[in-house]
């Protein structure tokens, strides 16, 4: 095949894909890159072909990322197979995470005759990826009880409140299968069932009951969970253990997690059109979403029948996706025979053998309910940070207030209304904030708590700080704050000697 014929077979199998393909010479001379990677840094083929491939734009943001690529292409070049991910530069200088792999292709004799590169855009997974390691570090903070075991049961990981309610070492229980963990020592029965739980999760299973757990002599009923977490491939890599005490924050999550495992299990209306917008079909979850039989759509036009607000607009996602020759995603209100829900809506241009748009595909996908259990969880989340920070009468009419993990802005101002509204309801005249427990703090911060130490002075209460280290005294000398207006104790115990007889008999 001649290079040009080479040319127009790539640009037809390959620049309708969604991710990076290009195809080089074994020494990194660019000979094709599809559509995506070019509209991406807003260059044409012709811009890059016949360079090498580390000096083209994608890379051009830093002189470590060419020579990453370069160094894979020498790789490559010898036989290996690579696979590792990697920033690219956008049109606007912006930066996303790709997954990058590069293969090579061999000629009939064996002999290396292109290199494959290509790169899928995982920017959304990175996100949620660092999104998830800073809500480890929250769920250290939560009072729940959570646990991680490898699918043969060993504890690979647990909550610090679960280690610090049972009193244990992470390093004593690392490594130990699951049942034998001393909060079901009590019983045989148990210990047996918790062994059979964790080996039918390795196969697939789920499980949610009720059963005690024991913490020093007591015994205390939780709701128990367990179930599989699996990769990208769906493979079993770990078993995901939870416990709860039984209350009606309990019940709030579980009905949240029901009606977002209900909707995952909508399934999806789809239609396609022609240019004209005439309905070619509809499968059945599309006909259950409007009332409309499929012999009645197909040969109508969808606008007819959809009646969306942006149906014959520059706004309906199939007319762009059309019209741009690109996958176009929004949200939209459709009616339909139950009333007016909120859609996530895509449209896809259909393509003939010639490459020739010819028509359009959509699905919706029904995010309702979605909608309302994210408001619901962020009813929870909100709640959960107000359980996070309990405020104590330690003593008649002397509060404390034990302030655990980071403290952000909105968490600042809500401790600040629980212990006012505190303060009036046990008419306190003593009020300990320790903040032995706070890893970090701000100068936003620092400033809300000297409000709330205001505020509880307003309100007559004494206000006792404990557990001042010298970064939390760096902060409140930072912004001006004189130290010698604010009565300090170095431990809560040195503070509660203080607090208890200042309380008026």
């Amino acid at each position: 095949m001649k290079p040009e014929e080479d040319e127009v077979f790539y640009s037809k199998v390959l620049n309708d894909m969604i991710t990076f393909v290009g195809v080089l010479e074994p020494d990194g001379t660019l000979i094709f890159a599809n559509n995506t990677p070019l509209e991406l840094a807003g260059i044409t083929l012709e811009d890059v072909k016949g360079k090498k491939f580390y000096d083209a734009h994608w890379w051009a943001y830093s002189r470590e990322a060419q020579e990453q690529i370069k160094e894979d292409i020498e790789r490559c070049a010898r036989g290996e197979r690579l696979i590792h991910e990697i920033q690219v530069q956008t049109a606007d200088g912006s930066l996303i995470w790709v997954e990058f792999s590069m293969h090579p292709v061999y000629d009939e004799e064996g002999n290396i005759k292109y290199l494959i590169p290509e790169g899928r855009d995982i920017s959304e997974k990175k996100q949620a990826l660092e999104d998830a390691q800073q809500k480890v570090a929250y769920l250290d903070n939560m009072p729940t009880y959570m646990a991680v075991t490898d699918p043969e049961g060993r504890l690979q990981f647990t909550s610090a409140v679960t280690i610090e309610k049972f009193g244990f070492k992470l390093e004593d229980v690392l490594g130990m299968r699951f049942d034998q963990m001393p909060w079901w020592e009590y019983s045989e029965d148990v210990q047996q069932k918790m062994k059979e739980v964790y080996e039918r999760a390795a196969k697939g299973e789920e499980f949610e009951f009720e059963v005690d757990v024991k913490m020093g002599e007591d015994l205390y009923p939780i709701k128990y969970t367990c179930g599989p977490l699996r990769n990208e491939k769906g493979e079993i890599y770990a078993i995901l253990h939870t416990g709860t005490r039984i209350d009606e924050l309990r019940a709030a999550l579980d009905d949240a997690k029901a009606k977002v495992a209900y909707l995952n299990n909508i399934p999806t209306p789809v239609m396609v059109v022609d240019k004209e917008f005439t309905i070619q079909f509809v499968n059945p979850s599309w006909v259950d979403m409007t009332g409309v039989a499929i012999e009645d759509a197909v040969g109508e036009k969808c606008y007819d029948l959809v009646r969306s607000a942006e149906c014959q607009t520059e706004r309906c996602c199939i007319t762009k996706a059309m019209m741009e020759d690109s996958v176009i995603t929004c949200e939209r209100v459709v009616h339909t025979v139950k009333g007016d829900i909120s859609t996530q809506y895509t449209g896809a241009p259909l393509k003939d053998a010639e490459d020739n748009i010819v028509g359009g595909l959509e699905y919706l996908v029904d995010i309702t309910d979605l909608k309302r259990a994210i408001e619901e969880r962020e009813r929870l989340s909100n709640e959960i940070m107000r359980l996070s920070t309990p405020i104590i009468e330690v003593w008649d009419k002397v509060l404390m207030v034990p302030l655990i993990g980071t403290i952000r802005t909105e968490r600042a101002e809500q401790i600040m209304e629980q212990l006012l509204n505190e303060i009036v309801k046990h008419e306190a005249e003593v009020v300990i904030l320790d903040l032995s427990g706070i890893p970090t703090i701000d100068v936003d911060v620092a400033q809300h708590l000297l409000k709330t130490a205001s505020a509880a002075k307003f309100l007559g209460s004494k206000v006792i700080f404990t557990g001042v280290r010298a970064d939390i005294t760096e902060a409140m000398v930072s912004i001006g704050i004189d130290l010698s207006e604010i009565d300090t104790r170095r431990t809560l115990r040195d503070g509660l000697k203080e607090a208890v007889p200042m309380v008026k008999k």
